[in-house]
């Protein structure tokens, strides 16, 4: 499924799916103006069957502190979905540093590139199987 959404001026968001998980790649900038925008497109794109999804922030030119607590929402909301969240922040991303300022990275697994993420989903889903 390759589905692309706009945002306003400010986000992009190109969903994917790779095994039975959905990736976001969201490119541009996610703040106050556009974060309800975001956060309905995100959960829209997650199937019930998905195991889970990755936001890959690779490509965000901005994150303020909306949409920090944009992905704390998603994470309790996906987990009451009995689904996981993984996000991709690559060291030299914007948004990195303040996911590790605010402990996100202590509650949702933070990856610097999509194969580490869909291997730690993997790893995760197969867990949960055994």
């Amino acid at each position: 499924m390759g589905i692309a959404g706009e945002m306003g001026e400010l986000a992009r968001i190109e969903i994917s799916e790779r095994d039975e998980v959905v990736v976001a790649h969201i490119s541009g900038e996610i703040d106050l103006a556009n974060v309800a925008l975001v956060r309905r497109r995100l959960m829209d794109g997650i199937p019930n069957q998905a195991t889970g999804l990755i936001a890959d922030l690779s490509g965000a030119s901005h994150l303020d502190s909306s949409g920090v607590h944009l992905l704390f929402e998603l994470a309790r909301a996906l987990e009451r979905r009995q689904q996981r969240l993984c996000v991709v922040a690559p060291p030299d991303a914007l948004g990195t540093r303040v996911l590790y300022i605010t402990g996100f990275h202590r509650i949702v697994p933070v990856t610097g590139t999509l194969e580490e993420a869909v291997k730690v989903l993997g790893a995760e889903s197969s867990a949960a199987q055994a």
